[in-house]
């Protein structure tokens, strides 16, 4: 199947709704920025209606940059699950992008974990909580994870240098834990049962602070959207490095991860309208 495949249909008649409702969990006083980039980089990959839980501080910052966002703030991050799960309509969650290690974002991450039904994805601080309370949890088939090398690191209890020496050993070994995993990096890997699939696209490009959460907010996008965990990660990844090797046409210096969303759109058009994949 081409990439171009697996881009959801857009009928004439459609609204919002049929785009799919994405609900991000992230942003901390540290990281107030990192919930924002995912979700832009869901808006830019088509979703419907993206809805950020986080600090209200949080979220007042994030509404200065992206009024196309619905916000829901609760400063009490022991309450953030009963909030996620109140939300009506969510076709998937985002957890981690922002969240900061603490004692809350194991709380909140473990229990979306074992408590919400939906499709989920879980990134950075997400996937270090996920790391501490692991021995707790079981794989989910409509789960993704999302671990840079060292991320990935702690999630099998070996070093960074340990992923790097068996990249494909690693994903298989997360995929194996948790459900698909996409282990990022220079030719990112997706790991789903038995599909594994080596991502060539991308580069240089995408070594800047926040592309991660443009990818959680692309692959979250395409995952409220319908689309099976690993079909979502495959789609997702691929547009994300395509956006990446759209930017290193005028180099690889100076790339801003809001301008990596920005070129999402660009990518998914040429794609939709291109006849080779």
């Amino acid at each position: 199947m081409k990439i171009k495949d697996l881009l959801p249909p857009r009928p004439e008649n459609m609204h919002k709704g049929h785009r799919g409702r994405l609900l991000i969990i992230g942003g901390s006083a540290r990281y107030p920025g990192a919930p924002a980039l995912s979700a832009l980089g869901a808006l830019r990959s088509g979703a419907g209606v993206v809805t950020l839980l986080s600090l209200q501080k949080v979220c007042e910052a994030c509404a200065a940059r992206l009024p196309e966002v619905v916000y829901c703030s609760e400063d009490d991050k022991f309450r953030w699950k009963e909030v996620a799960m109140s939300q009506k309509n969510i076709d998937a969650v985002v957890i981690g992008p922002g969240l900061d290690k603490s004692v809350a974002t194991e709380l909140v991450t473990s229990r979306m974990w074992r408590e919400w039904q939906g499709k989920i994805l879980v990134d950075g601080d997400g996937i270090n909580a996920l790391a501490i309370v692991q021995k707790d949890l079981s794989s989910r088939k409509n789960a993704v994870i999302t671990p840079h090398e060292g991320e990935a690191a702690r999630l099998l209890g070996v070093t960074p240098d340990d992923i790097r020496a068996d990249r494909f050993y690693a994903v298989s070994e997360l995929s194996a834990k948790w459900g698909c995993a996409v282990l990022k990096g220079h030719h990112t890997l997706i790991a789903s049962g038995e599909k594994f699939l080596e991502i060539k696209n991308g580069g240089p490009a995408l070594s800047v602070p926040g592309s991660g959460d443009v990818l959680s907010g692309c692959i979250g996008a395409f995952l409220a959207m319908g689309l099976e965990p690993f079909d979502a990660a495959v789609l997702g990844a691929t547009i994300h490095g395509m956006a990446g090797d759209y930017l290193a046409r005028e180099g690889v210096d100076g790339v801003l991860a809001s301008e990596i969303a920005d070129a999402l759109r660009k990518v998914i058009h040429a794609l939709r309208n291109s006849k080779d994949e």
